[in-house]
């Protein structure tokens, strides 16, 4: 009984030494597991650094790219303003030629009455100066 005791002391101790090489090993798989999911985490918040510096890159340039939008539309509206109105003075300088006083000039195409009596006198004046000459 003596060396059955023995034994089975014998074969517990290769047992516990199993165990243990095996909690040793599984030990150490999860520990270069551990280490490699950390390198991977470091990498891996590099680039969102790098990704979130570029997004704010890109949003800083498409501010930029939105007020030069805005800039160029408003320029473009003033042309177009500029342009029709320029039309619109050339008509009514055509309509004081032919004789339409400041209140005609007024009425059909929206000038100031200052702008208006300036282009009948003008008019005025150029036809005047024509007659004495």
């Amino acid at each position: 009984m003596a060396m059955l005791t023995e034994m089975v002391a014998a074969v517990a101790v290769v047992v516990s030494i199993v165990a243990c090489g095996i909690a040793g090993y599984c030990y150490y798989q999860a520990r270069c597991w551990m280490l490699q999911a950390e390198s991977e985490r470091r990498a891996l918040q590099g680039d969102m650094r790098a990704l979130a510096a570029a997004a704010s890159g890109v949003g800083e340039r498409i501010r930029e790219l939105e007020q030069r939008i805005y800039s160029l539309s408003r320029r473009q509206e003033q042309q177009e303003l500029n342009e029709s109105g320029s039309h619109s003075y050339q008509q009514a300088r055509k309509l004081a030629q032919r004789g339409a006083d400041a209140e005609q000039l007024i009425d059909i195409y929206g000038l100031t009455r200052g702008e208006a009596e300036l282009l009948s006198m003008l008019h005025r004046m150029e036809k005047e100066g024509a007659e004495t000459h």
